[in-house]
């Protein structure tokens, strides 16, 4: 008896030829499939490979933006796909002729191509997987259900399907900020009301289960004063989480309770945050402050020592019970190794990180700038406009950065590791400078990172190769397109923002700007001068020395005359009190 991918096969060839049906093919299960390929080959023949309708019953119905592991395409590549659901009752429809678009103001991004009705049709009650790859009409085209011109963003974005005609939009939606292996996805098939999915259904009907996995309390710290901090940089209590598994596991709905206090259960709103990759650790924290993130509980963590208890997300399993003694200030109790059965205690702590830590101390570097918004700037080596961050060498000699990690998440410093393929590309050399990528497309070269930046405020840090020992780290709030943040001259403590970047160049010849309260930007130029500083608009100011004195002011000027203060750095207050520092040489 021949395979199911035999009949499969037989199947496409019968749909993509048009064959009639004169002759039975020698497969499994073919009464199974018989009517339903009948119809999907009927409609072949009389849709002529376009669409020659609208059908506006059409909907957008599962999503996925970080595929690591759920389904291959043809081409074995794992990669973003959405799936299309075509409800009971509507007609039988070619897809070809229609547009997809991450952009309400350009519809028409891409149209799915005419090529294979057999791929691009689709029965009622059925689905159809549409891979955005940006992989159709390239070098090597992969197929008209591959999409080119867009990739879709997993800090989240819009998607529209449009009809043949260009301007009917049959179905749209905005999805948040997306987790790997996680859908976004409608509740039930075609339904209004939508929701993140452990259970992702590839080309299947929607809905959702979630097992009770092997996890472990790994690690308790009750008093926390210096030790480790949250992403508002205050140092609480936490509760670390072990996921032994080959396999993420999320950690929402699963719940946790102390000394039987009422359990509290993870939200399910940001699997971003809840999602825990293989051998791998999260914090809760037990602070109160629900607001900050979802892994901040309301949860008390006693200073005595308690029994931590966690259970299955719908509260009947337990999953662990773990029980911890009092401890000192700045220090933890956990298990001697990850998921082991004898605890002990820990006078350097290792949230986040493997019990087993060797901590290495990583040489003398610091992120010396970062580009959050690049609209108009460099561009990467494949053409590309992208986020960036440079790491600067003051010393002495190169620095291999093979095997330190970059991350976005100060929860979890060791996101992504530099890699050591080709050690050359990732050496900083002496009193230089090295640019990185922040734009998840690592398969573009060793520079490249498996996060981006986000010019709305975030985090960036550099770990030694140990994933935990910080050699640096930087916060940012807003900073506008095209405008860098780095340090005031190389290396320096001060950090300012640049409108004129100096990627892999010294700051200390960088345009610095201030933000006005209309958000206009003032930036002077030059910038260190030697006699006279000019503004791009005319400034009401004060002139201050470093101690704060003031020393000159402007008035509705478009420039200032330095020639007769000393060499050093002042600072303009405009009227409106934002600043700005100038160098004087």
């Amino acid at each position: 008896m021949p395979h199911r991918q035999d009949c499969d096969a037989q199947w496409h060839n019968i749909l993509r030829n048009k064959i009639h049906l004169t002759q039975k093919p020698q497969c499994a299960n073919f009464t199974a499939t018989l009517m339903k390929n009948i119809l999907l080959a009927f409609a072949l023949l009389t849709t002529a490979d376009v669409a020659l309708s609208q059908n506006i019953n059409l909907r957008i119905n599962e999503i996925v933006t970080k595929n690591s592991t759920i389904a291959m395409d043809d081409f074995f590549e794992f990669d973003d796909w959405i799936e299309i659901y075509n409800p009971p009752g509507s007609p039988i429809t070619n897809l070809a002729g229609y547009y997809l678009s991450d952009n309400p103001d350009s519809l028409t991004k891409w149209q799915i191509p005419a090529d294979d009705a057999g791929i691009t049709t689709v029965l009622p009650n059925n689905f159809i997987i549409l891979w955005i790859d940006n992989d159709y009409d390239n070098l090597t085209s992969q197929g008209p259900a591959h999409n080119a011109g867009f990739t879709l963003n997993s800090d989240g974005e819009m998607i529209l399907l449009t009809a043949p005609d260009g301007t009917t939009i049959i179905d749209s939606t905005s999805f948040p900020e997306m987790a790997t292996d996680i859908s976004w996805g409608r509740s039930c098939d075609g339904c209004a009301q939508w929701q993140y999915f452990n259970n992702v259904t590839f080309e299947d009907n929607n809905f959702e289960t979630q097992a009770n996995e092997l996890l472990f309390v790994n690690e308790v710290q009750p008093l926390n004063t210096s030790t480790y901090r949250d992403l508002q940089g205050e140092y609480d209590p936490w509760i670390e989480i072990y996921n032994p598994n080959n396999h993420q596991v999320n950690l929402a709905n699963y719940r946790i309770s102390i000394d039987g206090q009422t359990a509290w259960q993870i939200p399910n709103t940001r699997p971003a945050r809840t999602v825990l990759p293989a051998q791998s650790f999260m914090l809760i924290w037990c602070d109160n402050d629900l607001a900050d993130d979802v892994n901040h509980s309301p949860l008390s963590l006693p200073a005595a020592g308690g029994v931590i208890q966690m259970t299955s997300p719908d509260g009947t399993i337990t999953t662990d019970t773990y029980t911890y003694p009092s401890v000192a200030v700045n220090v933890s109790w956990g298990r001697a190794t990850d998921g082991a059965s004898n605890s002990i205690e820990f006078g350097t702590p290792t949230p986040t990180v493997t019990n087993q830590l060797v901590v290495i101390q990583p040489e003398n570097i610091v992120i010396n700038e970062l580009l959050s918004a690049n609209q108009t700037g460099i561009i990467d080596n494949m053409g590309e406009l992208e986020d960036w961050f440079e790491i600067y060498n003051p010393n002495s000699y190169a620095i291999d950065l093979s095997g330190y990690y970059c991350s976005d998440d100060p929860e979890v410093r060791n996101k992504w590791v530099i890699p050591s393929t080709f050690p050359d590309s990732v050496t900083v050399p002496a009193n230089g400078w090295l640019l990185f990528w922040a734009d998840s497309d690592q398969q573009q070269g060793v520079r490249h990172a498996d996060f981006r930046l986000s010019n709305n405020g975030e985090y960036l840090s550099i770990a030694s190769p140990d994933g935990y020992t910080l050699a640096d780290e930087i916060q940012w709030n807003y900073i506008a397109p095209d405008t860098s943040f780095g340090r005031l001259t190389d290396g320096a403590n001060d950090w300012v923002l640049f409108v004129v970047s100096t990627p892999e160049t010294s700051n200390n010849q960088g345009t610095i700007s201030v933000l006005e309260n209309n958000s206009t930007t003032v930036f002077a130029y030059p910038n260190p001068a030697d006699e006279i500083i000019n503004f791009s608009s005319a400034i009401c100011a004060t002139v201050n020395d470093a101690c704060g004195q003031v020393i000159a002011t402007i008035n509705n000027q478009r420039y200032f005359e330095m020639s007769t203060l000393k060499s050093g750095i002042y600072v303009i207050r405009t009227s409106d009190a934002k600043t700005l520092r100038i160098i004087k040489h």
